[in-house]
């Protein structure tokens, strides 16, 4: 006698089916949910976890053991954009920098409770990573500078808006370190002047998008500079530039996407005798 049992929806290949097909399509809110079912529920998580090579909790809100539970499952992203998690400590992060080797986009802006040392592990054991975003991080230091610029080597895409704690020396050391770089954000950075721009133009040739708002130092002996060798720039922020005149951007306004216009030329006052 033939009794067929009811299909159950553990019957499913889980790592073909359940993790693959449709944990993809839960928030991260029902994730956990689905953790706290039962002990299968966490064991199909916990995989879903462990195949993740994306995780993007920015201006999220969440326990300390929701973040610990992903430092220890999640073992192979290439991406972790935490932006704006302002609970987040060192003691949180670096264990989970420490278990993913592989990452190549890391994006920590404004993380405020955070130092220096929790780039430690990415400086040391990362070596594939091409994007760090680093905006509003007044943490990060002189020597985390050099650190990156002794141990890395293929950063292409920077964002340094407004790290005012850094020196424009150590600036100088990581533009000539990063040869390929793309794309480098160094807005409201007070710090930086013509001396950096002089060495972007000999360095830093294959740059596409440059952010300099802010930097009111910078003048248009620096931006001449960047228009006679960078010829691969496609954009260029200044506002907030005061030094920099029409001038020198006249020289890029047929290739490059300014962030502002250009200055209009007064009327020439005509003397017409009655």
């Amino acid at each position: 006698m033939n009794i067929k049992r009811n299909k159950h929806f553990f019957d499913l290949y889980w790592e073909d089916i359940l993790v693959s097909r449709i944990m993809p399509f839960l928030t991260i809110r029902e994730c956990f949910n689905f953790r706290c079912v039962s002990r299968t529920c966490l064991q199909i998580t916990d995989m879903y976890f462990a195949k993740l090579k994306s995780l993007k909790l920015m201006n999220k809100g969440f326990s300390p053991h929701t973040f610990e539970v992903f430092a220890l499952t999640c073992k192979r992203l290439e991406l972790l954009n935490l932006s704006r998690c302002v609970s987040i400590t060192d003691t949180d992060l670096i264990p989970m920098l420490r278990r993913n080797p592989e990452l190549i986009n890391l994006n920590l802006s404004q993380c405020k409770n955070l130092t220096a040392k929790c780039l430690q592990p990415a400086i040391l054991y990362c070596n594939n990573l091409r994007v760090l975003k680093l905006s509003k991080c007044s943490w990060l230091t002189t020597g985390a500078m050099e650190a990156l610029a002794l141990h890395q080597n293929q950063l292409e895409d920077v964002d340094l808006a407004f790290c005012v704690s850094i020196s424009e020396s150590c600036i100088l050391v990581f533009i000539k370190k990063f040869r390929q770089l793309k794309t480098l954000n160094l807005e409201g950075n007070v710090q930086v002047t013509d001396k950096c721009l002089y060495t972007m133009s000999k360095y830093s040739t294959s740059l596409k998008l440059l952010n300099l708002g802010g930097c009111c130092e910078i003048s248009d002996k620096g931006i001449m500079a960047l228009a006679l060798h960078c010829h691969n720039l496609e954009g260029l922020l200044i506002r907030g530039c005061t030094k920099v005149t029409e001038n020198s951007l006249r020289l890029m306004r047929n290739r490059v996407h300014l962030d502002r216009r250009p200055a209009e030329i007064p009327p020439v006052p005509l003397n017409v005798q009655i």
